[in-house]
């Protein structure tokens, strides 16, 4: 008597506990969790830090040469733009300003002092083609006053609590930027990182007059953050690229969108201990995945023994048995990361609605995370199966 092709023993042997098989579920699917939540915090890092870049319109970008990421304030002189403006190919080339070290937002309270907050101011000339968010631009007349800004949704909401009132509710706020008091007349999407807790968008007047210290023996505004180059139509963005390098001097980097992404990304995964630290959360949710996976596996094939036994005295191969446990961790493996995915993809949200980072559940996450789990499955059901395979058919019964 032989098993039909048919018969579905791996599954039979999953489903037979319902109590053992739930165990199984829950264990496999919070291995899922962790490395979501550390695939996702990693990702959250990277896609938060290149976001501004992402937000930027323009196919070129320069930079000091000193700026090795963007929440580096290392500026180059805006005489650099007019050498920009002179080369065949550009459209247009404009300057973005940042600051931080002195960009402290602070409540005012009567008769009380209150702790100020930094985050990431940014001026640019009204008009500008700089920004891709279309209320920058909807919103420019209102950033004419002086002492004037927008303000970013998505900071920290512990800290601006009140960043996604209307306009018309942000404008009672009472409240100062770098010890001078501003108005808050708009708001804008942006999102915070790792380096920033929130954003603020005005006019170059209005940011010369809240950091006149930027460039200590000159105008504030005679030293930029980021150069926003735009490329005539017809004109490859490579070759404009490659002019700009020949003829600015090089304390500069001259950047395509992809290149500036990836050195900010490339800092932050190399240059830190972020990536080491991510990959170690990683690997702990893979090896408490495979411990689990494990002991439900190996308790199966203790219950099974006799059965096993049986098989094994009929003739059945090594190979059988071999594909069937790795089907078994297999099913495990996808029975597992359903539920797992699922709660990753409320605590994303959650995360995402708490921090304001991009905590975003993309195909490459989810085909990582599916193949690590399924490699776990399969390499620990590898190694139950050999307490069955090394075994005499006759000392089982």
């Amino acid at each position: 008597m032989t098993l039909s092709r048919n018969t579905p023993l791996a599954w039979k042997n999953l489903t037979h506990d319902r109590r053992r098989l739930a165990v199984a579920i829950a264990g496999i699917g919070f291995a899922v969790l962790l490395m979501f939540t550390q695939v996702g915090f990693q990702n959250a890092l990277f896609d938060s830090q290149v976001k501004m870049i992402d937000d930027l319109q323009g196919e070129i970008f320069v930079v000091s040469r000193a700026k090795y990421t963007l929440a580096a304030e290392k500026r180059f002189p805006r005489a650099r733009l007019h050498q920009v403006r002179s080369c065949s190919g550009v459209a247009g080339a404009y300057p973005l300003y940042s600051e931080l070290t002195t960009s402290v937002l602070r409540k005012i309270k009567a008769g009380l002092g209150n702790r100020g907050y930094p985050l990431r101011s940014l001026g640019y000339h009204l008009g500008d083609p700089i920004f891709r968010d279309p209320r920058v631009a909807q919103q420019s007349q209102r950033l004419r006053a002086p002492g004037t800004a927008l303000v970013d949704v998505k900071s920290k909401l512990k800290k601006f609590d009140f960043a996604r009132q209307p306009p018309h509710e942000l404008a009672h706020q009472a409240l100062e930027l770098a010890g001078k008091k501003i108005s808050l007349v708009g708001n804008f999407e942006l999102g915070t990182d790792f380096a920033h807790d929130g954003n603020l968008i005005m006019s170059d007047e209005s940011f010369a007059r809240y950091f006149p210290h930027r460039n200590r023996f000159a105008d504030p505004l005679a030293v930029v953050d980021v150069g926003v180059v735009h490329v005539q139509p017809g004109f490859s963005v490579q070759q404009v690229q490659q002019r700009l390098v020949q003829t600015l001097e090089q304390d500069v980097h001259v950047y395509t969108r992809q290149e500036f992404r990836r050195a900010e990304v490339q800092f932050w995964d190399k240059s830190t201990p972020i990536g080491t630290i991510f990959l170690a959360g990683k690997l702990i949710g893979f090896v408490v995945g495979m411990v689990i996976c494990y002991q439900v596996i190996y308790a199966d094939i203790a219950d099974h023994m006799p059965e096993f036994a049986t098989l094994k005295a009929m003739g059945y191969s090594t190979g059988y048995f071999i594909r069937l446990i790795v089907v078994e961790a297999l099913l495990l493996s996808l029975i597992g990361f359903l539920p797992g995915t699922v709660v990753s993809r409320v605590l994303y949200a959650l995360l995402a609605e708490k921090t304001g980072l991009q905590m975003l559940m993309n195909l490459d996450s989810l085909t990582f995370v599916l193949l690590a789990t399924m490699a776990m499955c399969i390499a620990s059901g590898l190694l139950a199966v050999r307490k069955l395979l090394s075994a005499d058919p006759a000392s089982l019964f």
